[in-house]
């Protein structure tokens, strides 16, 4: 405790220039934000909303220790967003990473960690793996969530999480609450509603609809959503094929979602739930512009076809017993299985005699590839509660177990063709296929947790401590050969991760608060049993089973206050990583690698540290007028190299008014601003440096009448051309692009739609 104590002393004085940055961007709108008591308050606080991700069960955020936010259903509708990325897109400190070539954005960054260190869960579900694309942009696979639309509320927890929730919650939490019966019941016993849509960004057509009935002990839903579109628009106006363009490649997408619920109330103490969701979809692309540079210079086409699968089943039981040792049981039973099929067309022109991407020739060829990807997960997760006194002291108890098995297959094959002889071959610059990277298997894990909230008059104290252990195990695979005597293993591994949160109530409204984290992640199939061997080029990938789990500390010191007419949240925060899993080049000659080849192997290397300071704040300036803005500041670097981390986002801000002067109408005008990206490191890329942007954004509603809801945005209203950070990062767009206007933001769009609630 006395090393904790110290360092949380410590992280205060090395954020105190950061809190001094921070309060100079706050300057303009904090010197303009006066006393505002006797402002009357017409909607909820925005710090007051209830959140379920942070504690795993019913809490205020403002009573929370640790930075935890809520997107609404509300919020989603009036700013229509159609994606993740669009839903975040206010919170300044968490950004969604996208490659506009041909995936888009399928994972999270929070705080400047992402991809498979943010556990992101729909209804208590974990997202499949992220898989980043080869070099040819074909062989990923993307975390999959259902309709924006199917969202009541999106919960975002920043920090170590592993406390509560074990492997993959690193970095932090993103929940995903769909919509229960209840809420489009709202007190009837029929309801049947849904949407249409239509969004000039993509030229996508949107519709939902939904039926819910019940009564006191039956209550059914089912949701139904479909949209189809093309590719999202930029700045771009070039339609050349190759570096040169500048337009988006050509796209098309169609997908499908589903999702039914059923709830069985026999009595009070008893509750089932069974949810049922069903999502497909397929993205047809022309892929014009494939690499960068001269990278993959002699691929003249490539086109290919995306398509996703995922089928979703929960049973939710709660037992609430009017006298036990207990007050309420929660048991989950799930099973989800994700599916991706990528199929790729590629036509290499003056390329070597083996068809290469790259290498320069007088051969013309045709590329057939297909990368296929599954991963399914069967959980149970335990968890109960009880409030108890002892020594006179209120206490508030959550402990349980999370049961997963997930298992994992994936397989490339690959044929080429030789355009003047017509013959084929299965060996691709000297990688021979059909093959596995790494063998299907599964990995177990379980964990035990448990947390207590001891109240010591207007003091909280929250002790947590949980147990997980993995195991990986590899199971029997055709596909997966290794030519160097090597085999696949098995491993496992244990962690405890520990909590100590304290919060301090200096009024009903405003509490202080700090905290303390560790988290932890196992290293998975792809790190520990990868392996890729091409022998025209000579080089080699390679797992490590000696890895070890990547570790985190985290330290964050806070104020939350949460008014009836203002609120203001402020946090600073530094997090410690170590042993993050990298690909690295093994020195040559090394007696890990493959005799005569380069050799990437999978290692624990760096040493991160990331710090920063946020400030949320809202004002109910007049009964029709709610302003509200946000902030973040952050820095990260790796500790053996001394050079910054290129996850880190630049300074960010977000500004907001919304008028509603009646309950029939209102609009919100949102400012959306960065700074520059100064801080790079260029010793792998030279990156383009992302210059500073301000963005706004219009939307309006009008309930036309009680059951007719017209909503409408325009978004970049002034035409603003501007780029993201997390987007050129992830795409490697260099700063000696020859057109780098194909990575910029969409122009002035517009979204309208109609909603239905009868």
């Amino acid at each position: 405790m006395a090393k904790q104590h110290k360092n949380i002393g410590r992280i205060a004085a090395a954020a105190a220039q950061e809190q001094f940055r921070l309060q100079r961007m706050a300057l303009a709108v904090m010197c303009a934000w006066p006393l505002a008591g006797m402002a009357q308050q017409t909607s909820e606080p925005q710090l007051g909303t209830v959140v379920v991700t942070a504690t795993r069960s019913e809490a205020h955020a403002n009573d929370v220790a640790g930075t935890v936010t809520a997107v609404t259903q509300k919020q989603i509708e009036q700013r229509q967003a159609r994606n993740l990325a669009e839903v975040l897109a206010d919170e300044p400190d968490v950004s969604v990473p996208s490659d506009p070539r041909r995936f888009g954005g399928s994972h999270v960054n929070i705080r400047g960690i992402e991809e498979n260190r943010i556990l992101m869960l729909t209804d208590g579900v974990r997202a499949a793996d992220f898989r980043s694309p080869g070099t040819t942009n074909y062989d990923a696979n993307n975390r999959d969530i259902p309709f924006v639309e199917f969202f009541k509320q999106v919960e975002v927890l920043r920090g170590p999480a592993s406390s509560l929730y074990g492997s993959d919650a690193i970095g932090g939490v993103l929940g995903f609450l769909t919509i229960d019966p209840s809420d489009l019941l709202k007190g009837r016993e029929f309801a049947t509603g849904g949407s249409l849509g239509y969004h000039s960004v993509d030229k996508s057509k949107r519709a939902t609809a939904s039926f819910a009935a019940g009564g006191e002990r039956f209550q059914g839903l089912f949701m139904v959503g479909h949209a189809r579109g093309e590719e999202t628009d930029n700045q771009g106006s070039s339609r050349v094929q190759g570096v040169q363009r500048t337009a988006p490649n050509p796209l098309t997408y169609e997908q499908s979602n589903v999702l039914g619920k059923l709830l069985f109330t026999p009595n009070r103490e008893h509750r089932f739930k069974l949810t049922l969701e069903h999502k497909e979809g397929e993205t047809a692309v022309d892929a014009q512009r494939v690499g960068n540079g001269t990278s993959l210079s002699r691929i003249t086409t490539n086109t290919g076809v995306d398509s996703l699968e995922r089928n979703r089943v929960v049973l939710d039981y709660d037992y609430m017993p009017e006298a036990s040792w207990f007050d309420r049981l929660s048991a989950k039973l799930y099973t989800q299985t994700q599916t991706t099929d990528n199929q790729n067309y590629q036509l290499r022109t003056n390329t070597s005699s083996s068809c290469s991407a790259t290498t320069a020739g007088t051969t013309n060829c045709s590329v057939n590839q297909r990368f296929a990807y599954e991963q399914s997960q069967t959980g149970l997760n335990l968890l109960q509660e009880k409030a108890f006194t002892l020594a006179g002291l209120p206490n508030q108890a959550i402990w349980g177990a999370d049961l997963l098995r997930l298992q994992t297959e994936e397989s490339k094959t690959g044929v080429w063709t030789n355009l003047a002889t017509g013959a084929t071959s299965t060996v691709l610059v000297g990688d021979s296929y059909p093959k596995a990277e790494y063998p299907r298997g599964h990995t177990d894990q379980l964990g035990l947790f448990a947390q207590d909230e001891i109240t010591l008059g207007k003091f909280k104290l929250t002790p947590g401590l949980r147990y997980d252990s993995f195991k990986l195990e590899p199971e029997s695979d055709p596909l997966y050969k290794r030519t160097d005597g090597r085999e696949a293993v098995s491993k496992e591994g244990s962690h405890l991760s520990p909590k100590l949160a304290g919060v301090y109530g200096l009024s009903q409204d405003w509490n202080l608060y700090a905290q303390y984290l560790e988290g932890f992640r196992g290293p998975n199939y792809e790190e520990t049993n990868r392996y890729f061997y091409n022998s025209s080029q000579r080089y080699a990938v390679i797992g490590n089973p000696d890895l070890k789990p990547e570790t985190s500390r985290s330290f964050e010191v806070g104020s939350k206050y949460a008014g009836s007419a203002w609120g203001s949240q402020f946090a600073l925060y530094e997090n410690h990583y170590s042993n993050f899993i990298e690909y690295t080049l093994l020195p040559s000659g090394s007696a890990e690698g493959v005799a005569g080849y380069s050799t990437y192997k999978y290692q624990n290397l760096s040493k991160v540290v990331i710090r920063g300071g946020d400030w949320r704040g809202y004002w109910q300036a007049l009964p029709a007028l709610r302003l509200s803005a946000g902030l973040a500041i952050t820095h990260g670097y790796d500790k053996s190299s001394g050079k910054p981390l290129n996850s880190i986002e630049p300074k960010r801000g977000t500004f907001a008014a919304m008028w509603t002067p009646s309950e029939q109408w209102g609009a919100e005008w949102r400012l959306r601003a960065a700074t520059g990206k100064d801080h790079i490191d260029t010793s792998s890329t030279n990156y383009y440096r992302t210059p500073g942007y301000g963005v706004n954004d219009l939307s309006a509603w009008w309930q036309v009448q009680p059951h007719v809801k017209l909503n409408l945005a325009i978004n970049n209203l002034f035409d603003k051309t501007y780029y993201l950070w997390s987007d050129v990062r992830r795409s490697g767009l260099t700063a000696t692009d020859p057109a780098p206007e194909f990575y910029t933001q969409p122009g002035r769009n517009f979204a309208l739609s109609v909603k239905f609630d009868y």
